[in-house]
């Protein structure tokens, strides 16, 4: 609206219509009040209040970092995601638990590895079918990279569990907690066991567990008893005794 005029008079008549255009302008004013009530509820600018509904979570994203294929890793066995499990190793996979001396204990590849965590077309059970509950917590102690020209092949290394001098892996080491339950107070723990898993890239620009090499539990090398004080009767150990046939 344009106004030509700003004198007293012209304020006045613009401020003070007549009582016929009073009873109009409430009424407007009365309208728009109610519709920007209304409005506010739909307000398109107003932060999202929906859910998705219960249970319901998007795929997980492909292991396009290092970081990522830790969170699936976590995702994978407290949703006991066989197939998001086996897409995060690499076919060279390799799981070595050594004792307070360094020496092996257990280990096992790729292949037994999915055989032991439940096989692909469920002929036998394995531990993400035996477990109803599972609950994984990984404590980061340190992140590194071990450059492969640092990590030779040896003759104290005949299987190259250590060695890697043609690629770089990153490691991810830590304190680890899973809980699996298969009724409400029977089961088995793992408790502030060191773990130390190693990725590498594939060729398809995703990463991968390529060695998962577990220390012994403080306990039972003469130490605290890390790892072994649980409530009864879940049962304590090492996640390569869980494994062990």
């Amino acid at each position: 609206m344009h106004i030509a005029e700003t004198n007293e008079d012209t304020v006045r008549s613009t401020a003070l219509p007549g009582p016929g255009r009073v009873t109009t302008t409430r009424r407007a004013i009365g309208l728009l009040a109610a519709a920007l009530f209304v409005g506010g509820c739909s307000n398109p600018f107003a932060p999202s209040t929906s859910r998705p509904p219960e249970g319901e979570r998007p795929p997980a994203e492909e292991a396009t970092t290092p970081v990522i294929a830790m969170e699936n890793l976590a995702r994978s066995f407290n949703e006991r995601d066989k197939e998001l499990y086996e897409s995060i190793l690499d076919p060279s996979f390799w799981f070595l638990e050594t004792n307070c001396l360094g020496e092996e204990e257990y280990s096992n590849g790729f292949e037994e590895e999915l055989e032991i965590m439940g096989s692909r077309d469920s002929s036998t059970r394995g531990i993400f079918d035996i477990y109803r509950t599972i609950e994984w917590d990984f404590q980061i102690i340190e992140r590194y990279t071990e450059l492969g020209r640092d990590y030779p092949h040896s003759a104290g290394d005949p299987n190259h569990v250590y060695s890697h001098p043609d690629e770089d892996w990153e490691v991810f080491s830590g304190r680890v907690d899973i809980l699996l339950l298969e009724t409400k107070d029977d089961g088995f723990r793992v408790s502030g066991q060191v773990m130390n898993i190693k990725l590498r890239q594939g060729d398809d620009g995703l990463w991968r567990i390529v060695r998962w090499l577990d220390d012994a539990l403080a306990g039972d090398c003469g130490g605290d008893e890390t790892g072994k004080v649980v409530s009864r009767p879940v049962t304590a150990g090492s996640w390569g005794e869980l494994k062990a046939p």
